[in-house]
């Protein structure tokens, strides 16, 4: 008797011990989930969280916010990967990519609302571009198709050549504004499409550089932005944590006049979030007020935004199909 009663409470102990180390791996489990990734391409959606990568701001209470900053043409794979639980991102490719995880994603807001500008030593009118040719960077991509979709909104047809096209437009393409500069610079080209902070960058180093045209208001005349970059965030975090969008929301507006304030602390915040072997493109050195207010860094929900992201999305379906899908209400937080 004694020998069974001495098995059976052996075979409670092991079962004890194992129940106990089960609860402490669910509780770590719950630990994990209470990390929240943030993603961000380097440039102005980066600059939109630069104050709360200073800070480092959890929003909300119990959940710990880590800020990561990576080249913009990485930002697509980590949706893929379902690896940042809020990505924001060119809202492009958000429609295109907001399902490719288990665990899908959803748009709670715009943050940038453009920040393209046509550069120029001359004052310039849309109609005036016509026989001129244009150096655009981003083929394919939102700088390209924005600026063609601006040209279309005004019936200003653009061909792709490197040499005049009467009537029309010639846009040639370079691969990115460090590639566009020069060219301005040098007088290889006397007019070409560039974002903050390169803009800034270009009448630095050549004062006679003028922004000759806001793409923004070309776009959409009354309000002057288009929807750029969104703030994407996974179902599951949203359900967890529906608290943390409205925090997110609530302090953007105070995080823009901080960085307008505080351009070298905002630079080195996003310069301390990026990926490693990564250049920043924001220095003290072009960054201030002015180029903040032509990033239009601005918290527009969801909600809000609905009508002219769809807008904005049938505008560069237009030019591209496969530029963007057509988003449904699932896509939103409304």
């Amino acid at each position: 008797m004694k020998k069974l009663l001495s098995v059976l409470l052996s075979i409670v102990s092991i079962f004890t011990v194992f129940a106990f180390s089960a609860c402490t791996g669910s509780d770590k489990s719950q630990d994990d989930k209470k990390t929240i990734t943030v993603y961000a391409p380097d440039g102005a959606p980066a600059l939109a969280i630069a104050k709360f990568i200073h800070d480092g701001e959890n929003f909300v209470d119990g959940v710990e916010v880590k800020y990561n900053v990576v080249a913009a043409g990485n930002i697509g794979g980590i949706m893929q990967q379902g690896k940042g639980d809020v990505i924001i991102m060119p809202v492009n490719a958000a429609s295109k990519l907001y399902k490719a995880s288990s665990d899908a994603y959803k748009m709670a807001a715009v943050v940038t609302h453009g920040n393209l500008y046509v550069m120029s030593k001359e004052d310039l009118t849309v109609q005036d571009l016509k026989g001129k040719v244009v150096g655009v960077i981003g083929q394919g991509n939102v700088p390209d198709l924005t600026f063609r979709a601006a040209l279309s909104k005004h019936g200003v047809e653009c061909e792709v050549s490197e040499t005049v096209v009467e009537g029309k437009v010639a846009v040639k393409y370079y691969a990115d504004a460090s590639e566009l500069i020069p060219a301005l610079k040098t007088g290889k080209i006397a007019i070409g499409l560039l974002p903050e902070p390169a803009a800034n960058k270009l009448t630095g180093m050549d004062s006679a550089f003028k922004y000759a045209l806001d793409l923004q208001e070309l776009y959409d005349a009354e309000n002057k932005t288009y929807p750029q970059a969104v703030v994407m965030v996974k179902s599951s975090v949203i359900s967890a944590h529906s608290e943390l969008i409205n925090a997110f929301g609530d302090k953007m507006a105070n995080a823009v006049s901080w960085v307008k304030e505080n351009v070298s602390d905002a630079a080195n915040a996003v310069a301390s979030a990026l990926a490693e072997g990564l250049t920043p493109s924001l220095s003290a050195a072009n960054l201030n007020a002015t180029v903040v207010d032509n990033c239009k860094i601005g918290w527009q929900s969801a909600a809000a935004a609905k009508t002219d992201v769809k807008n904005y999305i049938d505008a560069i379906r237009a030019l591209e199909e496969k530029a963007a899908n057509v988003v449904a209400d699932e896509f939103f937080v409304l």
